[in-house]
């Protein structure tokens, strides 16, 4: 929730540096170790590792940045994440029926702008190859990657610098920023819609439950685990 605090902790900007710099470096590490205690992992799973690695340091800064009220607010999101079920559905099935209209729309422009998946989408596909490191992935990109992105992407850019410069327009920056971050594969320029979709979503579920983070977690979580099972069905 909001807190009453008008005080910013700029402290967990550290957070997004860590993230930056974890998704930069720790993969390679990673690698190298494995490499040089001849462990045979292969190289997508070492990857997933690395953003394994990386999510569970920016959680456990974030944790150790509001040691002192963290279980009290952990619990009082928890509690207050019930309420927001129907808002949680609504906003999905929302973004759905926006996400196939625009789908539609695309059928319609000229060849060279349309896509059939993005990007992004194409590149998780390699963690796909190996199922018994399904695991990993499932940790990783379902339960993880919602939590560190929610945590960036809301917690921070809303909840903390919203104190400073509005939460109306961090909730912009929100959007657009997480966009921008799933478009470093893009092949067209209009790969950026779904995830404007998606960013809005979650920044919804997080601003109409007055900033509970648990809800957009779960929301996040919820729409990660039915892309998937829809990939694994496709298998």
């Amino acid at each position: 929730m909001f807190q009453s605090s008008t005080k910013v902790a700029w402290r967990d900007l550290w957070a997004i540096l860590i993230y930056f710099l974890g998704q930069a470096t720790l993969p390679f590490i990673v690698l190298a170790v494995f490499t040089q205690l001849n462990i045979n992992i292969p190289e997508p799973i070492m990857l997933m590792i690395g953003i394994i690695l990386t999510s569970l340091l920016v959680i456990l800064f974030i944790i150790i940045s509001h040691r002192h009220k963290f279980q009290l607010h952990f619990v009082e999101n928890l509690k207050d994440l019930r309420q927001h079920i129907k808002l949680i559905l609504f906003t999905y099935v929302a973004y759905l029926l926006s996400n196939g209209l625009f789908m539609v729309i695309m059928t319609q422009l000229p060849k060279k702008w349309q896509f059939q998946d993005t990007g992004n989408q194409d590149s998780l596909m390699i963690f796909f190859e190996q199922p018994q490191w399904l695991p990993f992935v499932f940790l990783g990109i379902v339960i993880l990657t919602p939590i560190t992105e929610e945590l960036l992407f809301r917690h921070i850019l809303i909840g903390e610098l919203g104190k400073k410069f509005g939460i109306g327009f961090m909730s912009i920056i929100s959007v657009v920023s997480f966009a921008l971050l799933h478009m470093q594969v893009a092949q067209s320029p209009l790969e950026i819609v779904p995830y404007l979709l998606l960013g809005t979503m979650f920044t919804i579920t997080y601003v109409k439950s007055n900033g509970n983070i648990a809800v957009p977690i779960v929301t996040h979580i919820f729409n990660n685990g039915m892309a998937l099972i829809a990939i694994l069905q496709q298998m």
